[in-house]
């Protein structure tokens, strides 16, 4: 996970997964996750493995968020874009599957019902769309679980 750019203009110090903006040059969204993530914290595209993708997100501002699941090989060397990432750090797959670990609430935005969540993991706050992802994942897990 990273910590977003005290500077930047949109959710600065924020906790996100690497991603952004789709581009004319990339062949597809799984291309953009790399892309994002080459740029981002220096993770060369050939050691990410795509395994899965989630259902796709809409944030509160509507733009729409296409999270993909992927191995990452740990041999790489962390080279931080300052311009966009002050952090990066790890959490384990099994903290972000627990389901007591995720606060859910609601909130309401110009007469529209919006579900937040949120959990802390060591000194991170993580929620908004970040959230969101996590507990899509978590969601898909207990499915899953329900059919075996």
């Amino acid at each position: 996970m990273t910590k977003r750019a005290a500077h930047l203009r949109h959710h600065p110090g924020q906790i996100s997964f690497p991603g952004g903006k789709y581009e004319e040059s990339d062949h597809s969204l799984q291309q953009t996750a790399k892309r994002e993530a080459r740029e981002e914290i220096g993770i060369p595209e050939e050691k990410i493995r795509i395994v899965g993708q989630l259902p796709e997100l809409v944030t509160v501002s509507q733009f729409a968020v296409t999270p993909f699941l992927a191995f990452v090989e740990s041999d790489y060397p962390i080279q931080l874009d300052h311009n966009e990432v002050d952090e990066v750090f790890e959490v384990p797959i099994s903290f972000l599957l627990d389901r007591k670990k995720i606060y859910s609430g609601t909130f309401q935005l110009k007469n529209h019902r919006h579900k937040l969540f949120a959990l802390s993991y060591k000194q991170h706050f993580i929620w908004g769309m970040t959230a969101q992802i996590i507990q899509s994942l978590q969601k898909q897990f207990i499915n899953y679980n329900e059919l075996v």
